[in-house]
């Protein structure tokens, strides 16, 4: 076992040796293996590719269809040209009547809405069912457990570090 991993503080010395040791096996038989993914041929030139006669039909296509749509815009402008006069200046944008069930969405909002008012004061006026001071004191006891266990003792961890208080409690990190 290299140096590195010596110095980190584990709980169990043989389970933490017995799982760097199945790892390795596992990174030698991945590396065993392991097979070659490049493919360093020339790749295959098709003749086909090359002169592109589809394509060239296709954009032939598009390009008679353009002067078919610019010569009909043309022939639209020369006659309104011709046309004189006669401004077109009528509104007829469409007038949609009002909607038949809004009086009833809005009380089914206004319904929801104090439901939630009142979940929101039944949430805000109960208490906790967790005791953050017996998960403080556990924590206490693990970090001491841990500090007994392990070969290479650790950095004490004050509270604050931890994120507790002085009487326990969790301490807001926001």
């Amino acid at each position: 076992m290299d140096r590195g991993r010596k110095a980190m503080p584990v709980q169990n010395k043989q389970c933490h040796e017995r799982y760097v040791k199945k790892c390795q096996s596992m990174h030698r038989e991945r590396l065993r293996d392991m097979k070659c993914s490049i493919d360093n041929k020339m790749p295959k030139a098709s003749s086909h590719l090359k002169s592109n006669a589809k394509k060239k039909a296709l954009m032939e296509e598009r390009f008679a269809n353009i002067e078919r749509e610019n010569r009909m815009l043309l022939e639209k402008m020369s006659y309104i040209i011709a046309k004189k006069g006669g401004i077109d200046n009528k509104n007829e944008s469409v007038q949609y009547g009002r909607s038949l069930n809004k009086d009833r969405r809005k009380r089914e909002l206004q319904k929801i809405t104090k439901q939630n008012q009142l979940i929101l004061s039944r949430i805000q006026e109960s208490q906790p069912t967790y005791d953050h001071l017996a998960w403080a004191e556990d924590a206490r006891a693990n970090q001491q457990f841990m500090a007994n266990i392990c070969e290479f003792k650790p950095k004490t961890m004050t509270m604050s570090k931890m994120g507790l208080t002085d009487d326990g409690a969790m301490a807001d990190e926001f």
